[in-house]
């Protein structure tokens, strides 16, 4: 493999790595104003500045959703030259230090490349840690390098790769592995060709399997599919997770079958899987689906008795609607006000359907005090988009 550090495009300036260049705690005394700068800098040799003028913060090199920003924000611009710079100094930065020495430390380069689109410098950066030995190699290498082509979309790519890349890293693949490969079938909507990897795959399938499986026939609407996948998983007696009962309850949910998917709702709860907000939150958006607003209400309340989880504005917003058109404005105009409340942006059809529908029903007072709330919660493009609804209005 050619490497790619002599690309004159993607040269690395010396005077970028020089100490001279960082100014420590001089512009950043924190790493939560490093952060702040990253998030909004739009400058892309300024971001790459502060990054480097960061990085010294140990806070800041354990945080990796700020490394998958500012790298993702680069790409963006078109500048990998930026992209392979900082992460080139990573490797600098960690000579002789124990990161170097770990596994995770190159799987987090190979993923921030990958992120990036940088797909032969992700493989050269394995190549670096195998070739080397900086630390020793396990599946999680080979399932990184896997997910690095399935996320690229060269499925053909990753086929050779299962192929080939084991016996070069001397690792043997587990069902972890297994898996990606079943994902890059479904990715490619060659389900047939899934059902038969998982068949002759050679070890046993786990439940991340079969839910790969199952949300591959949702997606599709292959009721028939899911259900026979669904008697498999049962007569293997596999216990369902999380995602598998999510999965099932958008089942019934999209099948109209609310009712029996609310009873598997309190099945998870006492089985000691807890829902997270998309199980409350499909079953909340079925009963809505079908006019059962009672029910969806429940649901409502089940969720905060529980207390798994918080509402979130996706919940409040799927039963405003539902209650505008059905006609239901007294609890549409409280679900505002809770919504309101919570200093969410409430979403402008329904509010424009409650203003009028209270005005039809000779309410005008309390449709005036809506849009008077609406115009203290916006701002900017929000609020000039909500103005011109306003001046529709029949006030």
């Amino acid at each position: 493999m050619a490497s790619i550090f002599r690309n004159p495009k993607l040269a690395i300036s010396k005077s970028f790595f020089s100490t001279q260049t960082l100014k420590q705690n001089a512009s950043f005394p924190s790493f939560k104003a490093a952060k702040s700068a990253i998030i909004s800098e739009k400058n892309p040799e300024k971001l790459a500045e502060i990054f480097q003028e960061c990085s010294h913060f140990p806070t800041f090199l354990r945080h990796r959703p700020i490394y998958h920003l500012s790298i993702r924000k680069l790409a963006r611009a078109n500048r990998l030259d930026l992209v392979e710079r900082l992460l080139q100094t990573q490797k600098l930065h960690s000579q002789n230090a124990p990161a170097l020495k770990s596994e995770g430390f190159w799987i987090r380069l190979i993923m921030l490349y990958s992120n990036a689109g940088m797909v032969p410098q992700a493989l050269q950066t394995l190549e670096d840690l195998s070739q080397n030995r900086y630390s020793n190699v396990s599946e999680k290498s080979l399932c990184a390098i896997l997910t690095v082509y399935l996320n690229n979309g060269m499925f053909e790519q990753i086929h050779d790769c299962f192929k080939t890349m084991p016996g070069k890293l001397g690792v043997k693949p587990t069902v972890v592995s297994h898996n990606l490969i079943l994902k890059a079938f479904v990715k490619e909507n060659k389900i047939e060709s899934a059902r038969q990897w998982v068949e002759k795959m050679g070890v046993s399938p786990n439940i991340d399997t079969y839910n790969i499986l199952l949300s591959a026939y949702l997606k599709n609407g292959d009721e028939r599919g899911f259900d026979s996948v669904l008697k498999e998983v049962s007569n293997k007696g596999l216990e369902g997770n999380l995602n598998a009962y999510n999965l099932r309850l958008s089942r019934l949910c999209k099948s109209k079958e609310c009712a029996r998917a609310k009873k598997l709702l309190d099945e998870m709860v006492s089985k000691g899987v807890k829902p997270n907000s998309a199980s409350y939150n499909t079953v909340i958006d079925g009963f809505c689906r079908i006019g059962d607003l009672e029910s969806a209400r429940k649901v409502l309340d089940k969720m905060l008795s529980d207390g798994y989880v918080s509402p979130c504005s996706f919940t409040y917003y799927t039963l405003i609607r539902s209650m505008v058109k059905e006609g239901e404005l007294d609890s549409a105009l409280e679900m505002s006000m809770e919504i309101i409340k919570r200093k969410w942006v409430p979403p402008f059809e329904a509010m424009e359907g409650l203003v009028k529908g209270l005005v039809e029903r000779s309410r005008s007072d309390e449709a005036k005090q809506v849009v008077e709330k609406m115009k203290k919660r916006l701002k900017g493009d929000a609020a000039e988009s909500w103005g011109k609804i306003e001046a529709t209005l029949p006030l």
